[in-house]
């Protein structure tokens, strides 16, 4: 009954008065049309609840691909600690044996009596130089693990100049020529630990390349400049380059080409850092001689500065 008085209400103010219009097929109007309005009030229920269980599975979603994601982070970390290990003790391969070969010597002269003040302190000068070098390593890989929180200004030329102390000596012990061509000039803000943790990568990746596949001559170029007003950064090896058939899969988290080596989140995460948190591209293609991986960053505005 409200409802009828609220329908001849509402037909009132549209200009129709009902005690013109025949009852009962005012009667069964009035029935059509109630009809109508329980039919669409039960679809809005049921729209609603379908609203409210998708927004439940959503949420479900979004918490559990936040959890993967972190998961994911997590096992980058350890996958990146391991390598990390591993370069540590190329870089302290070398000195300490210089360490040890020096004092051996200083060791060998007492005891055969050939003891020289001036000698002795070169040889003590040199000792201290090499355990400067292995406590400037362990700093150099310590800033990798210390997260950006602000942006700072920078360039490809610092990053690489930082992450070449690093590489080199791992090079250098497998016989792989590293050329650069770095632009002294372009300068951008943006977040330099997780840009070395990136070229780090890429160059590691190229590296691991060549090795497996016993590329004789084996070069990485690593080449920097700016086109249509951003910057980029290129890591290049004459490796062979990328299958076409997973050129487009390699940056999926837990791809790898490396079998039980590899996790297959090294890319993956380069893409985020990359993407994700700087605001840039990475791109990846191939050229004559192998693959080409390349950072591109926007150049900064006068507010980044």
């Amino acid at each position: 009954m409200t409802r009828n008085r609220l329908l001849n209400r509402q037909l009132k103010k549209c200009g129709i008065d009902s005690s013109t219009v025949d009852p009962k097929k005012f009667e069964s109007f009035l029935k059509l049309v109630e009809s109508s309005y329980e039919e669409h009030e039960k679809s809005l229920r049921l729209l609603d609840r379908s609203l409210e269980i998708a927004s439940e599975e959503m949420q479900e979603a979004v918490e559990k691909n936040r959890e993967q994601s972190w998961q994911l982070i997590q096992q980058s970390r350890l996958a990146s600690m391991g390598e990390m290990i591993s370069m540590i003790a190329h870089q302290w391969r070398q000195p300490l044996n210089a360490i040890s070969l020096t004092v051996s010597d200083l060791k060998l002269k007492l005891a055969m009596g050939k003891f020289d003040e001036r000698a002795f302190i070169e040889g003590l000068e040199k000792v201290v130089m090499y355990v400067h070098h292995l406590s400037n390593t362990v700093e150099d890989f310590r800033s990798f693990f210390k997260a950006d929180k602000k942006r700072t200004a920078t360039s490809f030329k610092e990053i690489v100049e930082s992450v070449r102390g690093i590489i080199e000596t791992s090079m250098k012990n497998r016989s792989i020529r590293i050329e650069y061509d770095l632009d002294p000039k372009e300068r951008f803000t943006s977040y330099p630990n997780e840009l070395k943790q990136v070229v780090l990568n890429l160059v590691k990746n190229a590296e691991d390349v060549l090795i497996e596949r016993g590329v004789e001559n084996p070069r990485i170029e690593i080449v920097s400049g700016s086109r249509d007003g951003n910057h980029f950064l290129q890591v290049r090896d004459n490796g062979g380059g990328i299958a076409p058939e997973i050129l487009e899969r390699i940056y999926e988290p837990n791809f790898s080409t490396k079998n039980e080596k590899g996790t297959g989140i090294g890319l993956y995460m380069c893409k985020i850092i990359i993407e994700d948190h700087c605001g840039g591209k990475l791109n990846v293609e191939n050229s004559k001689e192998g693959a080409v991986f390349t950072i591109e960053l926007k150049a900064s505005s006068p507010s980044d500065s």
